[in-house]
């Protein structure tokens, strides 16, 4: 599933909650992916008020990339 955010620095997001894999597609057309995301931090990411600064804060950096 692909959701679409509010955020200057991220367009959309894709997850698929069986592998717990995770994409982003970022505002300036880089995409970039994760593995082992657990479901509540994509509600999180949107939920927040500020998408890219909760993808700065609680993934980049915090879950493997493939």
């Amino acid at each position: 599933m692909r959701i679409h955010l509010r955020s200057r620095l991220i367009d959309s997001v894709e997850y698929d909650e069986i592998s717990s894999h995770m994409t982003v597609f970022m505002a300036n057309g880089q995409v970039r992916e994760f593995c082992g995301v657990p479901a509540f931090v994509i509600a999180d990411l949107c939920d927040s008020s500020s998408p890219g600064g909760y993808y700065m804060r609680a993934i980049r950096n915090r879950y493997p990339t493939p």
